[in-house]
């Protein structure tokens, strides 16, 4: 069959395809798509890709590659391959996140450098049922933010954990640093693998072993079945150490032997098991001041500190701030007057993101659709949730107008199309990259002063 007429072929298959899917050359080029596809990233009906992988806000090349990567592969889209990729993620659009199966085969496994590879996206329920957003209205997936330092480091987290790299998570509570750690699994290389949590504060040391190794039916006494552990229920996927920070010193030595090399032993049992982890940590402290104090052991200090991923807190993230009120106002058809948001923003969040959760819960539950909310009944609602209003010591932020906050929008979409590229961003808004840097700034999409480009 010659080449035009297998194209023709192709492209006729894929259209009665009800997923989304595409073909690419052997360089990367989109050579046809399916109106799935445009239907599943909510773009205009009619449209046409361009030749590039990078679809309006998604970068399914990055995607690709990064779990070709992780298959041992060096680039999933420039060089000839026969190898197929199966893996699931989540497309981070402007809608909120959209969880995916991703596969990509090759049509021809014994064809040159001409091959064609059928990629096909797949929509699949979250891995965890259980949302970080139970209110409904928190935007976006935690693996975003409008802060671009903020974003920066989130994109740093991913790219250590599709690397294999152990992740701590430091930040106040109630920033988000157990759901972004379950983010991160969904969205890393050993995505379709278990996800086993530990919390490490709460772990009674008379079930230490059990609730890590597990044992063998018999071990002790009321042991009438065998069961696995946290470690090995984890096994080729990840384990989330929630509150490494409150660790017994018996679970830091039980953990410091067996993340040294992955081998164990069930409890009653003497064969050696291995396992193969991803290991994401969080921490509400800095875990030096441990080190110092003795309370923390270095040598575990160092096997789940590959990568410390800070996590500003929500006083230091008026962008999120914004795109969460926002967000809550066309999820409720509330509206907040600017005298109320002023006063959002200067409070200094002691809570974080937690607290924002649950004080616009309490406002939804006295404002009717359609209504105005003023500070008075912010005030209301802070009293309903138990918390003093309590100003920042950061300068209180000028509120937004209608029309600064339409035009804070679209700088953000197109920064979230171009991947952060202010240069790319400001050519496709006709205005050169010294008036988006002034503009970003004055609309607190950049969180403080910078130098502006020359």
């Amino acid at each position: 069959m010659n080449p035009d007429s297998q194209l023709g072929l192709i492209e006729t298959l894929i259209q009665q395809n009800r997923d989304g899917a595409l073909v690419i050359d052997n360089h990367g080029r989109i050579v046809t798509h399916n109106t799935a596809l445009v239907e599943l990233l909510e773009q205009p009906a009619g449209t046409r890709f361009e030749t590039t992988l990078r679809m309006g806000p998604i970068n399914l090349q990055r995607l690709l590659v990064r779990a070709a990567i992780a298959a041992g592969e060096q680039d999933a889209v420039g060089r000839a391959s026969s190898r197929s990729l199966d893996f699931r993620t989540e497309l981070d659009t402007m809608h909120p996140v959209l969880p995916v199966r991703i596969t990509s085969v090759p049509l021809d496994p014994h064809a040159g450098d001409g091959r064609l590879r059928l990629i096909t996206v797949r929509p699949e329920p979250p891995l965890d049922t259980a949302t970080p957003d139970a209110a409904g209205f928190m935007p976006g997936s935690p693996l975003e933010s409008a802060d671009e330092r903020c974003r920066m480091r989130l994109d740093l987290a991913r790219r250590a954990v599709a690397s294999g790299i152990r992740v701590l998570l430091v930040g106040e509570t109630g920033t988000g640093k157990t759901v972004l750690a379950r983010a991160l699994h969904r969205s890393g290389p050993r995505a379709a693998a278990a996800c086993a949590e530990m919390h490490c504060a709460s772990m009674p040391e008379t079930v230490l072993d059990s609730e890590l190794f597990g044992h063998t039916r018999g071990a002790f006494p009321g042991a009438s079945a065998e069961r696995i552990g946290r470690l090995e229920s984890a096994d080729g996927g990840t384990l989330i150490l929630d509150g490494v920070d409150g660790m017994s010193a018996p679970l830091q030595q039980a953990l410091h032997r067996v993340l040294a090399d992955g081998r164990f032993e069930r409890m009653g049992e003497n064969r050696v098991r291995q396992v193969d982890l991803q290991v994401i940590s969080t921490s509400s402290r800095d875990l030096r001041h441990g080190l110092a104090s003795g309370r923390f052991g270095r040598g575990l200090y160092h096997q789940l500190a590959g990568l410390i991923i800070a996590l500003a807190p929500l006083r230091e993230r008026p962008g999120d701030l914004d795109a969460t009120l926002e967000c809550w106002s066309r999820h409720t058809d509330v509206a907040l007057t600017d005298a109320a948001r002023g006063l959002l923003h200067r409070h200094d969040w002691p809570g974080n993101f937690r607290e924002l959760r649950n004080l616009l819960g309490a406002l939804g539950l006295h404002a009717e659709p359609g209504a105005r909310v003023d500070a008075d009944a912010v005030r209301e609602a802070f009293e309903d949730c138990g918390v003093a209003w309590h100003p920042s010591d950061a300068p209180s932020p000028a509120p937004f107008t209608a029309a600064e906050r339409r035009e804070r929008e679209t700088l953000q979409h197109a920064l979230t199309i171009h991947n952060g590229n202010r240069s790319q961003a400001a050519r496709s808004l006709g205005m050169d990259r010294t008036t988006l840097w002034r503009k970003l700034h004055r609309l607190r999409l950049i969180p403080e002063p910078e130098r502006a480009p020359d």
